[in-house]
């Protein structure tokens, strides 16, 4: 018969095995495994299955037996160790699976140094040394052939920080602590995490909140990990829904983040194909396209970052570079100098496309910025010019289009620019 062999230095004191929370690692930080509750699980799952389990310590066997017993009209099968009743059952761990099992052998063997694991058919004890021989199943053997899939040992992490480790991922999201397999999800993902203080209750069962642990590791990566991530984020990854706020809200990322997004704006891809959908054709070529919920936290955070802008409450405005259109702008606002016309000096100007394709123009009071479509490069310098004045003069006064106080406001700035250029005073 084979075997899968996990080996380590030292000897295990078999009594800490019967003894129900066992344990002499309940305050280590250093410490992976549990001698405390892991390994009556081994021998319950184990022997519950009628498969063989052997345990060699310092070179002699120790006797696993099972004996029924009834209580209270229900069979139970109790562990014997070496001929002592013990405390154990065959029913406890019935949720456990075979990597859950392999995991917590060589877990304790990291733990003592010297470990060594290897599929043998000996049955062989060393002195000095703890030895478990787990029958081959067909579930065992699928753990030993994707041993790195449950113990991330030796991969270079992409990057690390207290909180803990990236590495990039090639398939479903699965989370370690100290290179130990301590969940796996459904979730595809861009990066594997390796908390370092990850909660675990006592059957190593993952409990904390992935979302707040991933944050805390890539908040601050740096400008390559976050690089990385924008290219191979994908919206059906995990980091495409996680929520990157705390729990006030607040965006928690770093300078790696502005870092690689450089110079460009950032956009989602629901917004492209709305404004695709109006029949508008933009350039992405100076944008990154991110998921939805990481555009909201990345412009929360990072003031002009969004290609997209509130034109008002119904209207998105998505922002270009245009070369063309900015040099007509500055024809126009010299022109509107040199009549002796300022525009406000707070105001900035931007170029795009409106979700509205009817609208030209839309100065945005809470930016003081002034958004000029692409489609006024089909207008005459004089028409830019008129528009130039119009946005102005709604964020000089604060009024709307089509309201009476606007055209009141017109009527009283031509009168008055009439009277000044004939030098007529009332």
């Amino acid at each position: 018969m084979k075997y899968l062999k996990i080996s380590n230095d030292g000897m295990l004191d078999i009594r800490l095995v019967s003894l129900m929370g066992g344990t002499t690692k309940e305050n280590s930080t250093e410490k992976i495994g549990q001698f405390g509750t892991g390994l009556k699980y081994v021998m319950a799952y184990m022997l519950r299955g009628r498969h063989e389990i052997h345990i060699m310590i310092d070179g002699k066997a120790v006797e696993l037996t099972v004996q029924m017993e009834e209580i209270q009209n229900t069979i139970f099968g109790i562990i014997y160790i070496d001929g002592e009743k013990t405390s154990i059952t065959t029913n406890m761990g019935n949720d456990w699976q075979a990597w859950m099992i392999v995991r917590e052998i060589y877990s304790n063997a990291l733990d003592e140094g010297g470990e060594h694991y290897e599929v043998t058919e000996e049955i062989e004890g060393a002195k000095g040394r703890t030895e478990f021989y787990l029958q081959l199943t067909p579930e065992i053997l699928s753990v030993y052939n994707s041993w790195d899939k449950y113990f991330n040992l030796h991969a270079e992490p992409m990057y690390t920080c207290k909180h803990g480790s990236l590495y990039p991922a090639s398939g479903k999201l699965r989370v370690f602590k100290q290179g130990i397999l301590i969940k796996e999800y459904e979730h595809e993902s861009v990066f594997n995490y390796d908390v370092t203080n990850a909660s675990l209750n006592e059957l190593r069962e993952y409990t904390g909140s992935l979302e707040y642990d991933m944050t805390s590791i890539i908040q601050d990566a740096n400008k390559d990990t976050i690089t990385y991530m924008l290219e191979v984020m994908k919206e059906k990854d995990y980091e495409a829904t996680a929520d990157y706020t705390d729990w006030l809200g607040t965006p928690k990322f770093g300078e790696g983040w502005r870092e690689a997004i450089g110079n460009s704006l950032i956009i989602h891809q629901k917004a492209i194909d709305n404004i695709k959908a109006r029949g508008l054709d933009i350039d992405t070529a100076a944008t990154v396209t991110v998921p939805e919920r990481l555009y909201k936290a990345l412009t929360k955070k990072f003031k002009g970052i969004g290609a997209l802008r509130v034109a008002d409450k119904v209207n998105e405005f998505y922002e270009v570079h245009d070369e063309a259109l900015k040099v007509m702008t500055k024809e126009a606002v010299t022109i509107l100098e040199h009549c002796g016309y300022m525009l406000h000096p707070e105001l900035s100007i931007i170029y795009g496309f409106f979700g509205d394709k009817r609208i030209l123009a839309k100065v945005s009071m809470d930016d003081k910025v002034i958004m000029i479509s692409e489609s006024m490069k089909n207008s005459s310098i004089h028409e830019m010019c008129e528009m130039l004045i119009e946005e102005n003069e709604h964020f000089n006064t604060g009024f709307v289009d089509c309201s009476r106080d606007f055209q009141t406001h017109f009527i009283k700035l031509y009168t008055k620019t009439l009277f000044e250029k004939h030098k007529i005073q009332l």
